[in-house]
């Protein structure tokens, strides 16, 4: 299964330091070579998304494993929105050219 929306607002967390992943809406099951590829539009969470989802609609457990780190971001940035202030068209072109989420200087 492919998450597809690994972020904060997608992290449960209970007592005994038990955190969980919820809202599977967009989740998919991936087939033969591990891959899932989108073929219907629909809005998707672009400033959590990796390239190879964004450009080629293409989702793996690496694309995950990319929207996990954009998590990791909003953790370590207390809650902040990746690319703030950016429309969806700049964090697109932004992410074509490699100009990625910098690591905040406090941490």
């Amino acid at each position: 299964i492919v998450h597809r929306d690994v972020a904060a607002r997608n992290v449960l967390l209970f007592d005994r330091h038990i955190v969980k992943i919820s809202d599977f809406g967009l989740a998919r099951k991936i087939g033969q070579g591990d891959v899932y590829e989108r073929t219907r539009k629909g809005l998707l969470p672009i400033r959590w998304m990796s390239p190879e989802s964004l450009f080629y609609n293409q989702f793996t457990e690496k694309s995950d494993v990319w929207s996990y780190g954009v998590l990791l971001w909003e953790l370590i940035t207390l809650g902040s929105t990746p690319y703030p202030g950016l429309d969806a068209n700049t964090v697109l072109e932004k992410i074509r050219e490699r100009d990625l989420l910098v690591c905040p200087p406090h941490s």
